[in-house]
């Protein structure tokens, strides 16, 4: 069961227990992928007649976290009373967590499956920087590091054919190593005020190397983390080195080096100065919206760059991430797609019902994930175009992909109870409620209007719930070109 699946029962019984005393921080603290900002938005819950902890357990369930996390992050922060009501959701044999008598190696367990960034500093004070593997720490650690390393850096993904695997390492040979020294110069020591965004495994710093405005990722786990979260942590590291090392595209971020003998691993890109495309529609720091012109244009720079990842290999690439905040800006606004660590070798279009690739479990983000595989873990290259659908949506009316402001919560049944509501042969005022929907940031030039038309139907039809229903991405760019 995922978080976002809480009966209304233990989420009234959670927030009873954990609203009190603010307790709820402690364990927002401790969660995952949970930033500063939706800790501010937690905070301004009650002003809206809503619970804090309410707002946290919404917030967290839309990033494809289970109720077994949940309840061994309530372990980590010792919160037994709230790991209690929900204690009949996961098997019997965690229970013991909620024993102080289990010991410290069972509490542990409650950061398996994923991390948390670190912004320390730390490390960097120190007069010599350790190899990735020797930060680990213990031995199994290291082994854990050089395994995971050897096998996806030198063989790439276990789907992938010698032929992949042979042009990946031509393409690492291309990428240039860089020493862990150069980025610490890069980024004055990865300072705060260099800090750019963040994500589950990661930090982005703004840079400065080789003369040229960089953007640095620097990927950290926290010193309790466990044997399975530096797995995963170097993983995906590792697999986003992989792909953007073997495919080189116009809309693909340009890697421009990798760092692997420091405490962490990190990855060297061209800074994007236009920001995601999430920051732009929501116009965050003051800046200005985008036009229909714009938005059109990284629409189809955005498919061109998906439709080379589904059709370059005999498998397709498939990104598995895509979303307004993964798909980053140049300063002339020109799109290229981030963030491949949760990439995958998939499957083929024909086929898919007869034998359909499953997924070990759910990553990504739950609004932009199609119904089959959040119910499924079916997976194809039809969960990047139900992805784009709903970014697509997002560009054309400046909604967000999830709110709890709206009813229904999702943009997609949002926009489709609207369409619902203007019948074949409506009137021109039934009609307009539907152009209303059009981002008013971008202007009101009626010679502009079918760019919104256009952008609204490719997001419909990309976000069909059916996925044979879903277009491919050479038929969605001759729709948006």
């Amino acid at each position: 069961m995922y978080v976002f699946q809480l009966p209304f029962h233990e989420i009234k019984a959670l927030s009873d227990i954990l609203d009190a005393g603010n307790s709820w921080e402690e364990l927002a603290s401790a969660m995952p992928q949970i930033a500063a900002e939706d800790v501010n938005a937690c905070r301004q819950a009650p002003s809206r007649h809503t619970s804090p902890t309410e707002e946290l357990l919404r917030i967290w369930g839309t990033k494809g976290y289970s109720v077994l996390q949940l309840y061994k992050v309530l372990a980590k922060v010792k919160h037994v009373r709230a790991m209690k009501v929900i204690r009949h959701l996961v098997e019997e044999k965690y229970h013991r967590l909620e024993s102080d008598e289990a010991g410290q190696s069972a509490r542990n367990q409650a950061n398996a499956s994923f991390a948390s960034p670190s912004c320390d500093g730390a490390a960097h004070r120190r007069p010599s920087v350790p190899s990735v593997a020797a930060s680990i720490g213990s031995s199994t650690k290291r082994s854990v590091a050089q395994s995971t390393a050897a096998s996806l850096v030198q063989t790439g993904a276990s789907a992938a054919s010698s032929a992949a695997s042979s042009a990946m390492l031509s393409g690492l040979q291309n990428t240039p190593t860089v020493r862990f020294e150069e980025l610490l110069d890069a980024t004055d020591r990865f300072a705060a005020t260099n800090m750019v965004g963040r994500g589950g495994y990661g930090v982005v710093y703004k840079g400065y190397w080789k003369h040229t405005h960089v953007a640095v990722k620097r990927i950290q786990a926290r010193g309790d983390s466990s044997v399975e979260q530096e797995k995963e942590r170097l993983r995906q590291s590792l697999m986003e080195l992989r792909t953007l090392a073997m495919y080189r595209h116009d809309n693909v971020l340009p890697l421009y080096g990798y760092s692997l003998d420091g405490p962490e691993p990190c990855l060297v890109y061209q800074f994007m100065a236009g920001g995601s495309l999430e920051d732009r529609l929501l116009c965050r720091n003051g800046t200005a919206a985008l036009t229909w012109t714009q938005r059109l244009n990284i629409a189809n720079g955005t498919s061109k760059g998906l439709h080379f990842l589904h059709t370059i290999g005999p498998q397709p690439l498939i990104h598995g991430d895509v979303k307004s905040a993964n798909i980053l800006l140049d300063k002339h606004f020109e799109p290229k797609l981030g963030d491949f660590g949760l990439c995958r070798v998939g499957q083929i279009e024909v086929g898919i019902e007869a034998s359909p690739l499953v997924a070990s479990h759910i990553k990504g983000t739950l609004a932009y994930l199609p119904p089959e595989f959040i119910t499924s873990k079916h997976l194809s290259t039809k969960l990047d175009v139900y992805s784009f659908g709903v970014v697509m949506l997002e560009v054309a009316t400046g909604l967000r992909a999830y709110s709890d402001r709206r009813q229904p919560h999702s943009i997609v049944d949002f926009i489709l109870e609207a369409r619902r509501k203007v019948s074949v042969g409506a009137s021109d005022e039934q009609q307009s409620s539907l152009v209303d929907l059009a981002d008013k940031k971008a202007g009101g030039d009626d010679a502009l209007r079918p760019i919104f038309w256009r952008l609204l139907n490719v997001g419909l039809l990309c976000s069909d719930r059916e996925p044979t229903a879903r277009p491919v991405f050479g038929q969605i760019i001759a729709q948006l070109d």
